[in-house]
Formats: structure tokens, sequence, C-alpha cells
């Protein structure tokens, strides 16, 4: 070949490939990463689980990694630290961090049924027994919220109890040592019961007050709507997918949480459907529990009264009921 073929080729070339690059598609969007959410031992968490261990999530179009945090209360700031994107927290958890429209809850995932506890001593037979006694919560939170609430309805006095600080996993073990009763949930609540303490108390008598709602970052929210929609309805199939395959599920939740298939029960958990957030949303302000209004703002006065918070929050910006799927 001829030198000023030779050349007359390599232009051709260069030509060709200006001419595909120039079809390439411009400002290509990189992928999204994986939407963060916090799980912990939970019940109503779970459904998380089976959402991503069925491919859910993938279906919907959105990258989910569920973070598992063993200690609940240790998510709260890595949420307001903006370490993970959501996650699902009480309602009054939310009140305590929120700060300035930085987060929102747009969904009920659960609400405790039966599923809180307050175990006790065996000598402690009612609840008026608690005078004098020492109870342990997490205080500035739900927790404290709930035996406050179990206290008024033996008519005990907060004045004639003594509330100790301390974590809902480490109720068993410090009964009585530490203190004569105290707030946690399953599997702690079967420690409990295997130490000698029985259950005095339980959210089933305070119906809707311990709400499970998903949150999210406001920043999510405003940049990644579609996927925070397409979190929420693969959510919602996983729950229609557990209830009418409890044994599949229950293996899955399992297998995910590293738990004894005989630990997986969503007993005195009630799992929030859509019509069932259509219906708590639709109330506001409510005139009791049935709204996450109302509830809301029982924990707003109840942390504004112990002084955890020095003002009240937009509750009507706390809750944004957008992003729920339309009939």
């Amino acid at each position: 070949m001829s030198l000023h073929r030779f050349f007359r080729l390599i232009v051709l070339v260069l030509l060709v490939f200006s001419a595909l690059a120039g079809c390439a598609p411009a400002n290509t969007p990189a992928p999204r990463p994986p939407l963060r959410i916090e799980w912990t031992q939970w019940p109503g968490d779970w459904i998380t689980l089976v959402a991503q261990e069925k491919g859910f999530f993938e279906k919907h179009g959105v990258q989910v990694e569920p973070v598992l945090y063993e200690i609940f209360d240790q998510a709260m700031p890595d949420l307001a630290a903006e370490k993970i994107d959501g996650g699902l927290f009480v309602a009054g958890d939310l009140v305590a961090i929120v700060k300035n429209d930085n987060l929102r809850a747009v969904f009920i995932t659960d609400v405790s049924d039966g599923a809180d506890q307050i175990v006790a001593s065996a000598d402690i037979a009612t609840i008026a027994d608690l005078r004098g006694k020492r109870i342990g919560a997490a205080l500035g939170t739900f927790g404290e919220l709930f035996v406050r609430e179990m206290l008024k309805s033996g008519n005990v006095s907060l004045k004639d109890v003594t509330l100790v600080n301390l974590n809902a996993e480490a109720v068993p073990d410090a009964i009585p040592a530490q203190m004569d009763a105290g707030h946690t949930w399953e599997p702690y609540t079967s420690q409990a019961l295997a130490n000698g303490q029985h259950i005095l108390f339980t959210s089933a008598d305070t119906p809707g007050l311990i709400a499970d709602l998903l949150v999210f970052r406001t920043k999510i929210l405003k940049e990644r709507p579609e996927d925070v929609r397409a979190f929420i309805a693969a959510w919602l199939e996983a729950l229609e997918f557990t209830r009418a395959n409890p044994d599949e599920a229950a293996q899955i939740i399992a297998k995910q949480a590293g738990l004894n298939i005989e630990d997986v029960s969503f007993e005195g958990d009630k799992l929030y459907n859509l019509q069932d957030n259509l219906a708590a949303f639709s109330q506001n302000p409510g005139a009791d529990t049935s709204s996450i209004y109302f509830t809301t703002q029982l924990y707003i006065d109840f942390l504004i009264s112990t002084g955890n918070l020095t003002s009240a929050p937009d509750i009507n910006l706390m809750l944004d009921a957008s992003f729920l799927p339309a009939q």
C-alpha cells in the first residue's frame, strides 16, 4: 500500500469514529446510587427484606440497600447527618430530629398493636404496684411516652416512679438490678420471659400511639421522587406477598435477618396497606390516634413538655401524603 493511500485510510477511520461519537447520546445520566434505608429487628421493617429478596424494588425501577441497625437509637443521628437516605421511624423519633424541613414522612408502614410491651419482675402484678419502683425506657422517645400512657391508665403519677434511661434491647438483663420494669419488644420480650419476668402492659392498650413511618430526607424527595414512589409500590407488593405466602416470607425474613424461623412473627403489629394510609392521612388534625396528624401532635406536645423540643415543627410539612399511590 502506498503511503498516500495509507494516510487516506487513516483519515477515513478517524472520520468514522468521529461520526459514531456524534451519534452517541449526549448527557447520559449517571446511574442513581441505591437508596440506603435503615431497618431494625422490628416486624414492620422486615417487609423491606421481602421486597429486596423477591426483586420487587428492581421490578419497580429502584435500587435499595437496606442498612441494619442493631441499636435503633443510632439510626436517628445518622439520618440527620445524611449517612442514610431514609428509614423506618416511630412518629416521635421523626419529631425529635426534624429541623428546617430536612425530613418528611411519606407512608405509614405499621402500628404497634401489642408488639411493644412493659415487662416487669414477678412481684409487680398491676400498674399500681409500680409506685415507688424504677421503670426503664429510652427517655425522650416513644418509649417514654408509652410508659407515661401506661401510668396514666393505672392512675399512677409520674412523681410516684423513677424513670431510668435504657434502650429496649438491654431491659431484660437490667431487671431487677437496675430497674423493676421496662419497655421492650421481641425478641427481647422472650428473653425477659425466660428470665422469669412477665408482661404487664402492651401497645394493644394504646392503639395507634406507636406508628412507624417511612421517612426520607427532603433532599431525596425533591431529587428522586420517582424512586420514592417506586419504593412504596414495592413495599406494598411485598406486603401482599407476605400475607399471601406467610411461610415463604418467614423463611426469607429468617435468612435475611439472621433469625430462627420461630422468632419471625407479626403478632401484635398491624401492617398498613394503602387504604390504611389514606384513612390515617385524611384526618387532619383528627380527633384520636387513628389520625397520623393527631398522633404526631401528641409527640410534639410530649417532647416540648419534657424540654427535648424547644419549638414545634410544621406538622403539615413533616407529614407528606403526596407520594401515596393513587387508587
